[in-house]
């Protein structure tokens, strides 16, 4: 239940506070305040409910036909044609031996769009899991719209009404590319990826909770 409120009517009733915000400074009384503020309250509470239910409903699916529709966008059909995967909803395959799969994100609430680029990459150095100070190297280089987890990076290309070109996203892919080979992060094979998973999270959870 906490999930779906944070999820589908959180956003929702952040967006309507937002927009109901300036009307209580505009019309702002001492003598009609608090009436104001009441009548708002009820108004946020209500598009909160309706909207958000709606959000629930439809959101998802909405969310998967929008994701769906863009990868007909030259962008993706660019990295199609040179050899990657069309998997509905985003594309994949390797660039310098690096998985990476791109796709077209949004939210749901607010008129934000970006390019998504995951890429994924080899948890251990050497048989050893890749020690924190690298990522925690790596996070201080400032890249903002970097996200950085134990085995892969995230990378997040906001744009405005057009999506980028292939040339600019590519641009960006081999810089990452770069960075990942500059600190002995090596690359990895979807499926062993896969396999790898769940012992890299279990490690970096333990090292997490020693910390604790």
């Amino acid at each position: 239940m906490k999930k779906i409120i944070l999820k589908y009517y959180l956003p929702i009733f952040a967006s309507a506070l937002i927009f109901i915000a300036p009307i209580i400074l505009i019309n702002y009384s001492e003598d009609d305040f608090s009436d104001i503020i009441i009548g708002l309250s009820l108004l946020v509470i209500f598009l909160t409910f309706v909207l958000g239910t709606l959000n629930y409903k439809f959101g998802d699916k909405l969310t998967f036909n929008n994701r769906k529709k863009s990868i007909k966008k030259d962008l993706f059909q660019e990295f199609i044609y040179k050899g990657f995967d069309d998997n509905e909803v985003s594309v994949s395959g390797y660039l310098e031996n690096y998985y990476t799969i791109i796709s077209d994100e949004r939210d749901s609430t607010y008129p934000n769009k970006w390019i998504e680029i995951i890429i994924l990459f080899n948890p251990k150095q050497q048989s050893q899991f890749i020690p924190n100070y690298v990522f925690q190297k790596l996070y201080n280089q400032g890249k903002n719209n970097y996200s950085w987890n134990s085995n892969s990076l995230t990378i997040k290309k906001v744009y405005g009404l057009k999506v980028p070109k292939y040339r600019n996203i590519r641009d960006i892919i081999d810089e990452a590319i770069k960075i990942l080979r500059d600190n002995n992060i090596e690359s990895i094979k979807g499926e062993e990826w896969d396999s790898s998973l769940k012992e890299s999270v279990t490690h970096y959870r333990q090292i997490s909770s020693l910390k604790n």
